[in-house]
């Protein structure tokens, strides 16, 4: 059975409530009070504090006037006031600042108050424990908060980035599987009775596509289902190696793709290859969706510090909603990895996507 905070909570006020009996029986012993109303006002000061969860303002309340008439009822040397220390480590993580210090501040003034009614030297030592405790207890919730604060904020942004790779990644297979795969079966309609075999291979195309899409959503999606923590069965991630694949399916898709590496091909980091692959693929996708072009060139550079990419095609110059989120995707991958990228139309016609990242 799992113990929760509020009957943690508890625990440490019974604790609390046993130590204080200590001062309960010197209290009862030097002071003209019955003692059962000492044996109350001992039990008030800590026994509340184990609401300081559900009722924080009210236990704080309660704990401090019971400990505030303890104190000013004490003589020798008086006990460190535990109880509000206790209930007060837990006020800077439920309230905004300006509060919490206001109830600290507050608190603080009732226990000066108190320690004034006792005489001279004592009402110093008293002032100045249970303001150090009090005070300091409030500056160790304070900071714990700030740090539980700034963890929630890291694991925040974390998902963030997270949801936004996915959907950028959801976004290039889709789209790019999508545009393949209505070129395809236009060509399919329209060659159906006057060439069976140029549909059938148009279908067979739709189908190798489709099939390729889904393994690609598929390894994606299968990153937000872990099992019994068993890591799905993923596929290796893309990188430039799979160009010549994918100008293959673009080619087949009526728009003639050349590819031209130019260096010696060397290993980048993974998340750099993925990144680079998929401003290639975006880049064909906006070709087949937008341009009307018949050919386009996809240069490769290997360079000393750097790789670039360069696609080019022979269309209209147009890449449609050049704010939309396939430009915009392909320029925040790039700039993830402090690359250079640039799309427009050239002045001779056509369009042109490069992309340059340091490696």
């Amino acid at each position: 059975m799992k113990i929760t905070p509020v009957q943690l909570d508890c625990a440490a006020a019974l604790a609390l409530a046993a130590a204080a009996t200590v001062g309960f029986r010197e209290l009862a012993v030097t002071t003209v009070v019955p003692r059962p109303a000492v044996l109350i006002l001992v039990v008030l000061s800590v026994l509340p504090a184990a609401a300081r969860r559900p009722w924080p303002r009210s236990a704080l309340a309660v704990v401090t006037i019971a400990s505030a008439v303890v104190l000013a009822l004490s003589r020798g040397d008086p006990a460190p006031q535990l109880g509000v220390a206790f209930v007060m480590y837990l006020i800077p993580g439920r309230f905004p600042r300006r509060e919490a210090l206001g109830l600290l501040g507050g608190t603080l003034a009732v226990l000066a108050a108190s320690a004034a009614a006792l005489p001279g030297r004592e009402a110093l030592t008293a002032l100045a424990e249970n303001g150090l405790l009090v005070a300091g207890s409030w500056l160790i919730g304070y900071a714990v908060a700030q740090q539980r604060a700034y963890a929630k904020a890291v694991r925040s942004r974390a998902e963030r980035d997270d949801r936004i790779r996915i959907a950028r990644e959801l976004h290039d297979v889709v789209a790019h599987g999508l545009s393949l795969i209505t070129v395809q079966a236009s060509v399919a309609g329209w060659v159906a009775e006057s060439q069976p075999a140029e549909a059938a291979r148009a279908l067979a195309s739709i189908e190798e596509i489709s099939r390729g899409a889904l393994r690609e959503m598929r390894a994606l999606l299968g990153v937000l289902r872990v099992e019994d923590d068993v890591a799905a069965d993923l596929e290796p991630a893309h990188g430039l190696a799979d160009l010549p694949a994918l100008a293959d399916r673009v080619t087949a898709a009526e728009v003639k793709v050349t590819l031209d590496v130019r260096g010696e091909p060397r290993a980048l980091l993974p998340g750099l290859e993925l990144a680079a692959y998929r401003v290639a693929q975006e880049a064909l996708t906006n070709v087949i969706k937008h341009s009307g072009a018949t050919s386009c060139l996809v240069i490769v550079r290997y360079e000393a510090d750097a790789v670039g990419l360069e696609i080019t095609d022979d269309g209209r110059g147009t890449v449609g909603d050049t704010d939309g989120h396939g430009v915009k995707g392909m320029r925040e991958r790039v700039a993830l990895y402090d690359g250079t990228f640039q799309a427009g139309p050239r002045p001779e016609g056509g369009f042109t996507v490069t992309a340059r990242f340091p490696a």
